[in-house]
C-alpha cells in the first residue's frame, strides 16, 4: 500500500507491506525520515518530531542525501579545468554535505511492480539558482526507493544535461537506533584502513593501518566507541555493513562505486550510529590520489549514472 498523507502540514508518503512501514518527505530533501519494523514494532531510525526540525536540520534525522558528502576545505576545489567556490555552511570555516539537504523533489511516479511498491521523485538542478551560482551543471536526479518484503533499496539515476563534465560526489548519512544499548549491538564493515584526519575532521592525504580498530572487520561492539571515523573499502572488498542486534540483522550495502564509509556516534555510542557510504572521499577533489583511491569522478555531457544502496532486514528468532 502506497498513501500520500499530510505529515503535520507537510506533504510526504508512506510505502506499508507486512513488513515495514517507509516514509518519505520529497518535500524535505526526498529524505525517508522513518522505517518503522512491524515485526519487532519499533522503529529503525532518527525520526524528527516534525518537518520543521528536518528542515532546520536535514543532516540529523533519517536518510539524508549528500551531494557531495562532507567538507570541502574552505568550500573551493578545481577540477576540470573549473574552479568552484561552495557557500562556507560549517563552524570550521568550510563547506559541509552539499545542496540537496533539503531541497523539493517531485513525485514522478509511485506504484507497484513485481510485488515491490515504490516512489520515483526527481530534482533538476539546473533551475535552481542557490545551486547553479555554486554548481553550475544541468544535472537531473531520479531516486526511486523501491520496498520488497524486509528490503528497501534507494536506487540513482543522474544525467548530465549540461555542455561540461560535472563532478560528482554522492552519500547518505542514515542515522541507525541502537535503542539506548550500544552493549547489544556489533558492527561489522569489511575496508582496508583510516583516513589520517586534521583536527576539522579533513582527510590528510594519508590511509592508516586500521590498528585499535582492526576488530570492525569481524565484528566490533559499539559499546563504548565514539566514532567519526573515515574508512577506506579498499580492492576486492564489497560496500557492505552490518549492524547486528540481539533480535535484528541490519545489512546495509551499495555498488562498486562507493569507495568509503564514514561512521558516526555523535559522541560515545549511545542511542544511535551513522553508516555514511560515500562515493568520493572527504575534501576529495582536493586530495592529490588517484581517483580509484579517493573515489573522485565526473559525469560527462549527455551521460548518466547509475548508484543502489539497499537495507535488508533479518530477524534471529
Amino acid at each position: 500500500m502506497i498513501q500520500r498523507i499530510d505529515w503535520q502540514g507537510t506533504p510526504a508518503y508512506t510505502l506499508e507491506n507486512d513488513h515495514l512501514i517507509v516514509s518519505v518527505c520529497p518535500a524535505i530533501g526526498n529524505n525517508v525520515y522513518s522505517i518503522w519494523d512491524k515485526t519487532l514494532q519499533r522503529e529503525l531510525l532518527r525520526v524528527p518530531t516534525s518537518p520543521s526540525d528536518m528542515a532546520d536540520a536535514p543532516v540529523q534525522y533519517g536518510t539524508p542525501i549528500l551531494m557531495p558528502p562532507n567538507r570541502i576545505r574552505a568550500g573551493r576545489f578545481e577540477l576540470n579545468g573549473q574552479t568552484y567556490q561552495f557557500d562556507i555552511n560549517h563552524a570550521t570555516g568550510h563547506h559541509i554535505h552539499g545542496m540537496l539537504r533539503s531541497q523539493p523533489w517531485s513525485v514522478v511516479q509511485t506504484g507497484e511492480k513485481d510485488g515491490a511498491l515504490f516512489i520515483t521523485s526527481s530534482i533538476d538542478l539546473s533551475g535552481d539558482a542557490n545551486v547553479q551560482r555554486q554548481y553550475p551543471h544541468a544535472l537531473e536526479l531520479e531516486v526511486t526507493y523501491v520496498l520488497q518484503g524486509a528490503a528497501l533499496s534507494h536506487r540513482l539515476n543522474v544525467r548530465n544535461k549540461g555542455s561540461r563534465p560535472a563532478p560528482f560526489g554522492y552519500g547518505l548519512h542514515t542515522w541507525f537506533l541502537l535503542n539506548g544499548e550500544p552493549d547489544k549491538w556489533t558492527l561489522q564493515v569489511p575496508v582496508s584502513g583510516i583516513w589520517e584526519l586534521d583536527a576539522d575532521n579533513i582527510p590528510l592525504g594519508h590511509i592508516a593501518p586500521l590498528g585499535s580498530l582492526s576488530a570492525i572487520t569481524e565484528g566490533l561492539r559499539l559499546e563504548g566507541q565514539n566514532l567519526d571515523t573515515v574508512f577506506q573499502i579498499g580492492s576486492g572488498n564489497p560496500c557492505l555493513a552490518v549492524l547486528s542486534g540481539e533480535d535484528l540483522e541490519l545489512r546495509y550495502s551499495g555498488s562498486s562505486a562507493f569507495k568509503q564509509w564514514v561512521i558516526y556516534t555523535k559522541g560515545e555510542a549511545r542511542d544511535f550510529v551513522c553508516l555514511e557510504p560515500y562515493t568520493w572521499v572527504t575534501n576529495a577533489p582536493n586530495i592529490d590520489l588517484p581517483a580509484d583511491v579517493t573515489g573522485v569522478q565526473s559525469i560527462a555531457p549527455g551521460a548518466a549514472l547509475e548508484l543502489e544502496v539497499k537495507l535488508e532486514l533479518s530477524y534471529k528468532s
